[in-house]
């Protein structure tokens, strides 16, 4: 039996999506005979990959050349686009949706061509499950090819910015959201909070939701602590407004300035457009106790032997909304305790055990005062870093998530 596994970049090195899917990959290869990785866009070199893992380049390719003029006017000719209309008139009202919803059924229109091409050249060859790593148009696309071909199995895992519209969209709309549901043998939220959105809000299709954690691979180590009287914060994730990692910055001021004689560092590892602007507020506005330094795009392995070599207090995060960060658990396999806010799948992963919970939309002061809680209380920061190595062993362990992963699709595929 084939996976085709379609990614935004994977294998390609040049996002973020090898945090994800490294380790998963290698449990996939040992549970099919060919993983064929088909990514979106072709951004930086390819990554060594296990025997029996090919990438198809072709639908990238595809995406990059279609011509506009053409594709506008078959997403136009769509019975599906109108009816979307009719059942959302208020949508007239919205450019952007109506941008968002041309642009999502375009690439659905080409990916079912894809996917139709691709099944007549390995026709007979094995049986096909398709599997997308983002529940997006690329999923639609192969959903509408079921039409011709109702033998292939469909499954998509759902995260965060395809799945929580309201969050993510002005106005709260995903375009054929319910189109697409309808076509999937299986999806699978990355926690508990996700599935419990989609059941209260598309409950016609509970019976093909489940919750399927992410996980990381052991890391071999546990982080140390800071012995020398600084008090050092690291964070992860892409700068981006709705990770409000300026909202950390405040805080970290706050708690500088509150405390004039502890030093502080922190790393922030993630890159984005506004990088080097928060550099400079940063050095401009933190006290002369306090640094910051935004150290841009870290792989996995430059991101594991920071950790590694360098001593971490505590791991921060103050998304507005998140499915489970597999930032958390990097820090946690390293036996790092975290604060973070109380938001989609957090509360999951961070607990009293391992680190605090703060409001989902806390003040600097909230955050500062969390931080003081480890500065105050070394022995109760000792236990939090077991907790944390423990949080992470227990539920997001990628050798036991992703093996009983790859065995459930595999039974979907044989169904």
């Amino acid at each position: 039996m084939n996976l085709i596994l379609f990614t935004s970049t994977y294998p390609f090195d040049g996002g973020a999506e090898q945090t994800f899917l490294d380790a998963e990959v290698e449990h996939l290869i040992q549970v099919f005979d060919r993983v064929i990785l088909v990514p979106k866009i072709i951004k930086g070199r390819c990554l060594p990959l296990p025997e029996r893992v090919t990438v198809e380049e072709s639908y990238a390719e595809l995406l990059q050349k279609a011509k506009l003029l053409p594709l506008l006017s078959r997403v136009l000719r769509s019975g599906l686009v109108y009816r979307e209309l009719l059942s959302r008139p208020s949508l007239l009202l919205h450019l952007q949706a109506i941008q968002r919803m041309v642009r999502f059924m375009a690439v659905a229109s080409l990916t079912s061509d894809w996917v139709k091409a691709w099944l007549d050249k390995n026709k007979g060859e094995a049986k096909n499950i398709f599997y997308t790593y983002w529940f997006d148009s690329s999923s639609f696309g192969i959903g509408l090819t079921k039409q011709d071909h109702p033998d292939i199995r469909l499954v998509s895992r759902v995260h965060g910015y395809d799945l929580y519209e309201e969050y993510y969209y002005r106005p709260a709309y995903w375009p054929f959201r319910r189109n697409a549901l309808s076509l999937l043998d299986g999806l699978f939220p990355d926690s508990d909070a996700g599935f419990r959105y989609l059941a209260q809000k598309y409950p016609e299709y509970l019976s093909i939701y489940d919750t399927r954690l992410l996980g990381v691979t052991k890391s071999g180590f546990s982080t140390s602590y800071s012995q020398d009287q600084v008090f050092r914060i690291v964070s992860c994730s892409m700068l981006v407004p709705i990770k409000r990692v300026e909202l950390l910055l405040e805080g970290i001021i706050y708690a500088a300035r509150v405390r004039p004689n502890q030093k502080f560092e922190w790393v922030h590892m993630g890159d984005g457009k506004i990088r080097s602007n928060l550099q400079k507020y940063a050095n401009n506005q933190l006290p002369s106790n306090a640094t910051a330094h935004f150290a841009g795009y870290s792989t996995k392995s430059a991101l594991m032997n920071f950790y590694h070599e360098n001593p971490v207090d505590v791991f921060v995060n103050v998304s507005e909304t998140e499915g489970t960060p597999v930032s958390i658990m990097e820090a946690a396999s390293c036996s790092i305790p975290v604060i973070a806010t109380f938001v989609g799948g957090n509360p999951e992963i961070v607990s009293e055990k391992n680190g605090i919970v703060l409001s989902s939309n806390p003040t600097p002061e909230e955050i500062a005062n969390a931080l003081f809680f480890f500065l105050d209380n070394p022995a109760v920061a000792i236990k939090k870093r077991k907790g944390s190595y423990d949080v992470w062993n227990e539920r997001y362990n990628a050798d036991i998530n992703f093996r009983v992963f790859a065995e459930q699709l595999k039974s979907i595929g044989e169904s």
